[in-house]
């Protein structure tokens, strides 16, 4: 079943649904305004009175970064349990003959 949540993002409410569990789309909601809040205080720090565009736009580029870091670590995660699987076999293979 279809939920609407409403959120407040620089002043400007989005309301969206989701088909998903409203506790985490909550916490999807909740990361995205953490990570805005972020940024405006990462361009706070280089303008007086950083533009809306801006500081959504440096939001996109963090939660990007973050999720090719997260990315970037399944990947590698996913390769140590290939070798450390194959180490595995080969030793009980091993221990079979």
């Amino acid at each position: 079943m279809d939920q609407v949540l409403t959120i407040d993002v620089l002043g400007q409410p989005f309301t969206f649904k989701t088909d998903s569990n409203v506790s985490d789309a909550k916490a999807v909601a909740d990361y995205v305004i953490r990570s805005v809040d972020q940024a405006k205080t990462q361009c706070s720090h280089k303008t007086l009175s950083p533009d809306k565009g801006s500081i959504l736009i440096l939001t996109a580029l963090n939660i990007t970064n973050e999720f090719f870091d997260l990315k970037k670590k399944h990947q590698q995660l996913l390769h140590d349990i290939e070798q450390r699987s194959a180490n595995l076999l080969n030793t009980l293979d091993s221990q079979l003959v």
